[in-house]
């Protein structure tokens, strides 16, 4: 009911945590909701959301959950409600960062194309540079083969592989917003509060809905503890092992304390957990893929660490009904020699680790299709066949810095005549029931 409004009760509440810290008020607020600022308000606005966006998620990740005021839990609960509508309109693709080695075993064993643990939809590191994903998705955990050691310093990895798959019904119905059980107790607060505004009331409650959330308690508990919390939640998905970095709990990720002081991009955009049902698995569909994400050329784009740095990528391998290596020997090498380039030898050979050559993608692959009946074996795809699967869209920074809540509010206007025009479509389809998917998705997120 009340969806058009979850961005900017998230930007109010932002405000009202900070208030003019940085040169934004709340009657300016107020005139880009109701479309009537001037072009230089809507400049200063655009502009000093980011650094409020960027204060407020520098505070997230400094502050322990138990924490967190009664204002911090509002402004994660419309954060996430406003990121899963989005997540539910959308069909943008999946996208997971794994390493090496899970290439390498996928290619060998020609295993489908599976999605555990935590990813996001790839506009979340849409344009954003290797070194750039590794502290937004929160990577940098102690253990984490993401970051390197250049000297006394901790750096990420300045080239990953990235799984991609596009969206289906199926994996949307699997995936859930991770959340912490102090979290989602807030949040079932708001909803069951009857004298708490009712945009927060339907935001908590979309979000604590067993079928949108995920229980995942951070750090390691005891089998009792685990037990009174499987307990206590019934319906739920449970996962039954507590999670470390990047995990946080708010249904988003933050880079964690490996990289503390060193300027990334900050964003607070939606995290998804696959949450599969008993015997299932979430399987990526027909077309995944997996990239090699490199750094654009030396001396190209901006070095500004609140702006995407972009990205090349290389596609090495797509899935039909088994995977097939599609890069070249060049372009890896290129790939690899480019992401390197710049760093001392004793670093370079620390990366030696993270790299699958491409000799060995390509003797993992026949390996894995010699174990695939011939009956069953498909073609190779071509390049052109692989990237027509992804087409590149522009998004504002501000929009990549909230996962498109800041963003949203700035174009609210121009969104609700756009949902009067879909409302009206989705009217005419429903008389022959040609459109109850979209129907059922809306009635989903507006709790009817």
């Amino acid at each position: 009911m009340y969806e058009h409004l979850y961005a900017a009760y998230a930007q109010t509440k932002i405000l009202e945590k900070y208030g003019t810290l940085h040169g934004i008020s709340k009657e300016l607020v107020e005139r880009v909701f109701e479309n009537k600022a001037t072009p230089e308000e809507l400049k200063n606005y655009e502009e000093n959301a980011v650094r409020l966006v960027d204060h407020f998620v520098t505070d997230m990740r400094r502050t322990e959950l138990k924490d967190l005021s009664r204002l911090d839990k509002q402004i994660v609960t419309a954060i996430d409600a406003t990121n899963y509508v989005n997540f539910q309109r959308s069909d943008e693709p999946y996208a997971k960062v794994v390493p090496g080695t899970t290439v390498k075993n996928l290619l060998e064993n020609d295993n489908p194309p599976a999605f555990f643990g935590f990813g996001a939809s790839r506009n979340r590191s849409e344009n954003l540079s290797p070194v750039q994903i590794v502290p937004q998705f929160g990577l940098d955990y102690p253990t984490s083969d993401y970051v390197i050691k250049d000297g006394d310093i901790s750096r990420p990895v300045p080239f990953l592989f990235i799984m991609v798959t596009p969206m289906t019904e199926a994996l949307k119905k699997q995936f859930r917003v991770p959340l912490d059980p102090l979290i989602l107790d807030a949040m079932k607060g708001f909803a069951d509060d009857t004298e708490e505004h009712p945009i927060l009331r339907e935001m908590g409650s979309l979000i604590a809905r067993p079928d949108v959330a995920t229980i995942v308690v951070r750090g390691a508990l005891s089998d009792d503890e685990m037990k009174a919390v499987v307990e206590k939640y019934k319906g739920y998905y449970v996962k039954t092992k507590g999670a470390e970095p990047p995990y946080t709990g708010l249904g988003s990720s933050q880079h964690g304390a490996t990289l503390e002081g060193q300027d990334f991009h900050p964003e607070m955009g939606l995290e998804l957990m696959a949450a599969p049902g008993k015997g299932e698995t979430p399987v990526g569909g027909k077309g995944t893929y997996i990239d090699l994400l490199v750094p654009k050329p030396a001396g190209t784009g901006t070095r500004d660490p609140t702006l995407p740095w972009g990205q090349d990528r290389i596609r090495i391998a797509a899935w039909d009904r088994n995977w097939n290596v599609t890069a070249s020997k060049e372009e890896v090498d290129r790939g690899y020699e480019r992401a390197v380039a710049g760093y001392s030898d004793e670093v370079k050979a620390g990366l030696q680790k993270s790299m699958l050559s491409h000799d060995k993608m390509m003797a993992a692959n026949k390996e894995g299709l010699a174990k695939v009946p011939a009956s069953v074996e498909s073609k190779p795809e071509t390049k052109k066949g692989s990237n027509d699967l992804t087409k590149a869209a522009k998004r504002s920074v501000v929009r990549l810095k909230l996962g498109g809540v800041v963003a949203a509010l700035s174009f609210m206007n121009s969104d609700k005549d756009k949902n009067k025009d879909r409302n009206k479509k989705k009217k005419k389809k429903n008389v022959d029931g040609s459109d109850d998917r979209q129907e059922s998705t809306r009635k989903r997120a507006s709790g009817e």
